[in-house]
């Protein structure tokens, strides 16, 4: 009987383990039945018992019977979802990487070849780490089971028209347009301070001429800091792209919304007691270039504003967040 161990084994190893001995135990009592049924209480052959085990079918198409679903890295539920948001995303970053090559050319035009293959390669690095935290977020969705059910019942494989989704009330509906405009907005942010952190900041011009662009930015330090500034795109791109997916407002969605937020303001907070986020040295730089005298009233009012700046930072994203919560739970239960 080594052979129907070894075949409980094949299949019990594609289940999850917690289901693995009840259904091991399931599936001996199956095979005696059958052998038993086939030929009668005796000492069985391996010829028998090889009749027997072709007979139940091979091992992995009867571990997927057991799990009521394929093994995907993302399944057929969110792969279109996938593949929308991965276009949007590699769109964005082309445009943004456009951008940043055409002001950087501006500023510098002997410089537009080393600018065109800057681009080049910061695309290619960018296009990749973007595809591979997308699939890294659609197969946890998919593996923590995040699927609306709606779009479970419509790749239902025995599906009939009553696992039609119900049309979703007008008022809960979320607008592709804005999520998508989420998208897009974070990854271009996420593409300047990554790539161009250094034009981030206030144009000078004197006489219709470009002197400068004065970083807001502490460029020096800035590297470390990225950590924390992706991980807060990524999560807010996270929450866009369960707009895209789920299309209306839910219980579900509301909640995972406030919680996203959440994460997101204590990261933000964070990010913001490191003094090292703002360039230290603004206002000495806009008055060399001639932004504004230190004798002027209007200095002192930029240096009154350009010191608050973390405060009013701060508080911009804690008001940001409770209306944007705010919103998804009446959306949610609003009727």
């Amino acid at each position: 009987m080594e052979m129907v161990e070894r075949y409980i084994y094949a299949v019990t190893q594609r289940l999850p383990e917690n289901q693995r001995e009840d259904i091991a135990e399931e599936l001996r009592g199956i095979i005696e039945d059958m052998l038993e049924a086939h030929f009668g209480s005796q000492n069985y052959t391996e010829e028998q018992v090889h009749h027997v085990l072709l007979e139940l079918g091979n091992p992995n198409e009867l571990a997927e019977q057991y799990r009521g679903s394929k093994r995907y890295l993302i399944g057929p539920d969110l792969f279109p979802s996938f593949i929308f948001i991965l276009k949007i995303v590699s769109l964005a970053i082309m445009t943004a990487m456009s951008i940043v090559f055409v002001i950087e050319t501006i500023i510098e035009p002997s410089a537009v070849i080393g600018n065109f293959i800057s681009m080049v390669t910061s695309l290619i690095s960018a296009a990749a780490q973007a595809f591979a935290w997308i699939t890294i977020g659609f197969a946890i969705a998919d593996y923590k089971g995040i699927v609306p059910d709606d779009l479970k019942k419509n790749t239902t494989r025995e599906w009939t028209p009553t696992d039609l989704p119900e049309i979703p009330d007008r008022k809960k509906q979320i607008k592709r347009a804005d999520a998508i405009i989420g998208i897009i907005f974070s990854v271009v942010a996420i593409v300047f301070v990554t790539f161009s952190n250094e034009l981030i900041g206030v144009p000078i011009f004197r006489n219709d001429e470009l002197m400068g662009i004065i970083p807001v930015l502490n460029v020096e330090s800035f590297n470390s800091l990225l950590p924390f500034i992706y991980t807060i795109v990524a999560i807010s791109i996270g929450k866009e792209c369960l707009k895209l997916i789920y299309g209306k407002w839910t219980k579900q969605l509301a909640l995972l919304t406030m919680i996203i937020n959440v994460v997101t303001l204590i990261l933000v907070a964070l990010l913001f007691t490191d003094q090292v986020v703002w360039n230290p040295g603004f206002m000495s730089e806009f008055v060399e270039l001639g932004g504004v005298s230190s004798q002027d009233e209007l200095y002192a009012l930029i240096k009154q504003v350009w010191e608050q700046a973390t405060f009013w930072t701060v508080i911009g994203f804690v008001v940001v967040t409770i209306i944007d919560t705010v919103v998804a739970f009446y959306k949610a239960y609003r009727k």
